[in-house]
């Protein structure tokens, strides 16, 4: 049986460094609905590969760096990473890790919760635009995946299990 691991020490922690300068990098504000989730869809890929390892708390940290650099309510992406997470490993193991369409609809259940909790507590908070738009980045998430998801493959390897 083959399991997989990170390929190097940190390289969950790397490949979610680079996930959260992808999401902090300006855009304009016409392209800026169109960006991808890129930290829910790392923490996904993580949650599928190496369920057994992949942290809450780690999820939790991230959602709260990302919280203060966005200056958006202290707790909010926390609750969406960690659910994000929490869906991802539970889902995940019922599922075969390599079929497309059962990611997919993974995708579409955990990233669309985590928009639905943001959406939410930004109408809590009056600070929803109340756009269309605003949904345009779960279906770029969905259709940036697969080749996300692959080049995140970098960051583990296949190994026999000894047993």
């Amino acid at each position: 049986m083959l399991t997989r691991e990170p390929r190097f020490p940190g390289a969950v922690m790397a490949s979610l460094l680079i996930a959260v300068i992808l999401t902090i990098i300006p855009l304009g504000e016409q392209i800026s609905f169109w960006r991808p989730e890129w930290i829910a869809l790392t923490l996904i890929h993580w949650a599928l590969v190496i369920q057994d390892r992949v942290s809450l708390v780690m999820a939790f940290v991230v959602g709260i760096a990302i919280d203060t650099l966005y200056g958006s309510i202290l707790g909010q992406h926390a609750l969406g990473y960690v659910l994000v997470t929490y869906l991802s490993v539970r889902l995940g193991l019922r599922m075969n890790p390599e079929a497309f369409l059962q990611q997919t609809a993974l995708l579409i259940t955990t990233l669309g919760l985590y928009l639905l909790i943001s959406l939410w507590v930004q109408g809590v908070t009056s600070n929803s635009d109340g756009s269309w738009l605003y949904w345009a980045t779960l279906l770029s998430s969905v259709i940036i995946w697969p080749i996300y998801h692959a080049l995140l493959g970098y960051f583990h390897t296949q190994r026999k299990a000894l047993g």
